[in-house]
């Protein structure tokens, strides 16, 4: 296995974000942290919902930087406020999708022309269970978790031919987050969870993957993964998001 020369990871202050953060100093690898507050590592003090700024200021700090094989970790998510089709408030479903989908792509579009340049990178991106099954309590965080499933999939169709690239869409389980703790007291039933380590290592070993069968896919933490970490593609439309169809 390679390693990125530098992981971004959004969402570093807390979560799986800030335990990705801690995974990289542990190997030191150089991290830079995107988040609303400050980290232990090298930060951006950033609002993902501020689409130019975000943009503006990942370009300036990696124009600064030396790294060449780059690696960006998109946790970064606000879970919205409670409500369905019927009783949401479409303001607020707004407010949601310009933080976890268009802030979190501002910082990759951000970092991709540094990535074609020197034809690598490795890109995860995160969806949960709002967008694999009906999300009805928080149907904004639904969307706009599905949206970045599609998203990523169209991103690593754009990237083919032009390097080493590598992306994938994680489910990362139900964690004890405070997003989690929110959502249990909407009134959800969790009936499995993952401990934070789990989608960790995940990222851990994809980033550092020299091939990969399923980029671009959407996969679960705790699908058959690791039997798909070699240069064959995963077969037909496994792990996508897609109708079904014969």
């Amino acid at each position: 296995m390679s390693r990125p020369d530098a992981v971004i990871v959004t969402g570093a202050s807390r979560g799986l974000g800030r335990a990705v953060v801690q995974r990289c100093m542990a190997e030191g690898v150089p991290v830079l942290g995107i988040a609303r507050t400050a980290g232990a590592a090298e930060s951006l003090t950033l609002d993902l919902s501020d689409l130019a700024g975000t943009e503006r200021a990942v370009r300036a700090w990696i124009d600064g930087q030396p790294y060449r094989r780059l690696a960006v970790v998109c946790a970064a998510g606000t879970l919205g406020q409670q409500g369905g089709i019927l009783d949401g408030d479409l303001a607020d479903w707004g407010r949601t999708l310009q933080t976890n989908v268009l802030g979190n792509f501002a910082v990759i579009r951000a970092l991709l022309p540094r990535m074609i340049e020197n034809q690598y990178g490795r890109i995860v991106t995160v969806a949960g269970g709002g967008a694999a099954y009906a999300y009805p309590l928080f149907s904004g965080y639904a969307l706009s978790k599905t949206a970045v499933v599609r998203a990523t999939e169209n991103l690593d169709a754009e990237l083919r031919g032009k390097g080493d690239f590598l992306t994938v869409c994680l489910a990362p389980g139900a964690m004890e987050t405070e997003m989690l703790a929110k959502v249990r007291a909407a009134g959800a039933e969790v009936k499995t969870t993952v401990a934070i380590e789990e989608p960790v290592e995940f990222i851990a070993n994809f980033i550092r993957a020299e091939t990969c069968g399923f980029s671009g896919r959407f996969v679960h933490v705790r699908d058959t993964w690791r039997d798909w970490l070699m240069p064959e593609p995963v077969p037909g439309d496994r792990w996508m998001l897609r109708r079904i169809e014969k």
